[in-house]
């Protein structure tokens, strides 16, 4: 091998080192860009993470989720609160939770919920741990893995227990007003701006108008033209929320033409 040679090798031996250095350099830059970046998504998922762990925590509904086959994974504190079960002291299924009468409903749910990903609206009464009924409005939805396969389900579950006290406290009295109002002496009707949506048995007597009938008129059309206005005026002060009775005295036209006062 001559001089001219060794040095060609030498300047070539050259290039690869420097080559190699500068690509060490490049990765070794390209390597702290790679953690300061991995670092900044930590940090942003950890944030993230803690916010999320912030909302499941504190929302005022109970917040469940449960694998596919109905065990509990995690309450939130207003489930734990609800069902008065601690899931990190205990195994907890969906069925230890659902009244026996309502386990049929509960359970076709469940499979509308496997099957669409989802239910709404559903409501039923559950057994908390020391067996007291309450009832429950819940909206659940599948969660689903990266590759679309279920792996859990979520729900946000409201006590309406009360409501549903309250609800069934009013029917009971609409109920016994009814009652009242439909064998009461005097004649009532109800209205609204001016159209008669009911009246009681009384008061179609004292017309001769039947329940139906009623339905077809205004108390304008019912009326004596000269008295109208009168009653009309207080109408308007009632609706203004001026006034919230008063007492008038009317001619009213029967069914017959015939008036009544």
């Amino acid at each position: 091998m001559d001089q001219e040679q060794l040095e060609i090798i030498k300047r070539a031996l050259a290039r690869e080192k420097l080559a190699r250095k500068t690509a060490e350099k490049i990765l070794e830059e390209k390597s702290r860009e790679l953690y300061a970046t991995s670092q900044k998504i930590e940090h942003l998922l950890a944030e993230k993470s803690s916010q999320l762990q912030g909302v499941f925590e504190n929302i005022v509904d109970a917040y469940v989720v449960m694998d596919i086959y109905g065990n509990i994974l995690k309450f939130n504190g207003a489930a734990t609160n609800l069902f008065g079960h601690n899931i990190n002291n205990e195994n907890l299924n969906v069925i230890d939770l659902i009244y026996k009468d309502d386990l049929a409903y509960a359970m076709e749910s469940f499979q509308k919920l496997k099957s669409n990903g989802f239910f709404k609206d559903y409501e039923a009464r559950i057994y908390t741990k020391s067996k007291e009924v309450k009832w429950v409005h819940i909206n659940a939805s599948v969660v689903f893995d990266k590759y679309k396969n279920p792996i859990a389900a979520q729900g946000i579950v409201r006590d309406i227990t009360e409501a549903k006290r309250n609800a069934k406290l009013i029917k009971e009295q609409k109920e016994e007003l009814d009652v009242i109002v439909n064998n009461s002496s005097i004649g009532i009707a109800l209205t609204q701006h001016g159209q008669i949506l009911r009246t009681n048995a009384k008061f179609q007597k004292m017309l001769g108008f039947s329940e139906s009938e009623f339905t077809k008129y205004t108390f304008k059309d019912l009326s004596f033209a000269k008295d109208y206005p009168i009653t009309k005026d207080y109408i308007e002060q009632i609706n203004a929320g001026e006034i919230d009775n008063f007492i008038v005295t009317n001619r009213y036209i029967k069914k017959d033409a015939t008036i009544i006062w």
